[in-house]
């Protein structure tokens, strides 16, 4: 307590007092005694009462003047004294932000598998510590929404974060793509795209088609040789190729005595691209065609082979229908 507000104090002890021992109000006081001096004349009640108050009324405002302001103002309180970071809890300090580098893809690289490996460095600034979990490699390309690629959860013993994506896959087309990554830890925000994106080109040729069907639906008779209507189907994943083409080729590579009545083409067998032709032609967006085969007495129609094409290259050849080899023995006839 300071000492004008004691003085304060004091001074309001003392009006209170004198105006109790006073008995200050209207009605303590009394009229005159009937022992007043004769031919003295009583002022009326009503100008006793009015004065008495008069002088109530000087007494309170000379007793209100001897008070100090202290009275009126507010006092000094300990928020005045408080930092403001201390009333409202704040933290004083910044917190830990996470944050990263890029290791791969290099910006503006080429892919030319269908396998990538993504990988950064996790870095982390500010007072405080946390455990990294994880990095999630994302992208997105024309098309398409943001979508995880891969998640990266140990750190290699340089400190990189790395995972395998497989972009076919993900059915990830060929074309730009734009990868991004974020980094998680242990009772922190999540650094999103830390190190901004990565715009790379997925330059591969499309995969080979699979689940091939070959069905004859019909057969036309004229004064030449005999036309086959076949009909072809075959799965392949969307966006990768431009075009389907369908060859038809009589080369038998495996032409040989041990592999009569086996397949002239299978997995792996050498295509002469000299030999083939060409057959039927699809778009990108089909998986079946019509196909019409000039065919033969004794040899019907050639081993019938599918690709697919795209900008950055053509599939491997897919086996749809392959003749048998055919090694006569020496004294048969062959038409």
């Amino acid at each position: 307590m300071t000492g004008s507000t004691s003085r304060s104090i004091a001074a309001l002890l003392a009006v209170i007092v004198l105006v109790a021992a006073c008995g200050a109000t209207p009605t303590s006081l009394s009229p005159p005694s009937a022992a007043a001096a004769p031919g003295a004349t009583s002022p009326p009640a009503t100008f006793v009462a009015r004065a008495e108050q008069d002088a109530d009324a000087r007494f309170l405002l000379a007793a209100r003047a001897a008070l100090p302001d202290v009275l009126a103002t507010p006092s000094h309180s300990s928020a005045a004294t408080t930092p403001a970071a201390e009333q409202t809890g704040a933290s004083t300090s910044a917190a830990l932000v996470l944050g990263g580098t890029w290791v791969t893809p290099r910006a503006g690289a080429r892919l030319t598998s269908y396998t990538t490996t993504l990988s950064a460095r996790s870095t982390a600034s500010g007072p405080g510590e946390t455990t990294v979990t994880k990095v999630v490699f994302s992208a997105t390309w024309a098309g398409a929404t943001k979508t995880v690629m891969c998640t990266a959860t140990r750190p290699s013993d340089a400190g990189v974060w790395s995972c395998k994506a497989n972009l076919l896959a993900l059915r990830v087309p060929p074309g730009r793509v734009t990868f991004s990554f974020d980094v998680y830890g242990v009772g922190v925000p999540i650094a999103r795209s830390p190190a901004g994106t990565r715009l790379v080109t997925y330059a591969v040729q499309p995969p080979r088609p699979t689940s091939t069907h070959w069905e004859k639906i019909g057969t036309k008779t004229t004064d030449g040789p005999i036309i086959g209507t076949y009909f072809l189907r075959w799965s392949a994943p969307a966006g990768y190729a431009d075009e389907f083409l369908a060859y038809e080729t009589h080369e038998c590579p495996r032409e040989s005595k041990k592999n009569d009545g086996t397949p002239c083409f299978v997995a792996g067998t050498p295509v002469d691209v000299s030999k083939l032709e060409l057959v039927a032609r699809s778009p990108g967006n089909a998986r079946s065609v019509k196909v019409q085969l000039s065919e033969h007495d004794c040899d019907g129609h050639g081993t019938i082979l599918l690709r697919a094409r795209n900008a950055y290259g053509r599939s491997v050849f897919a086996i749809v229908e392959a003749v048998n080899v055919y090694w006569p023995d020496p004294n048969e006839i062959i038409c």
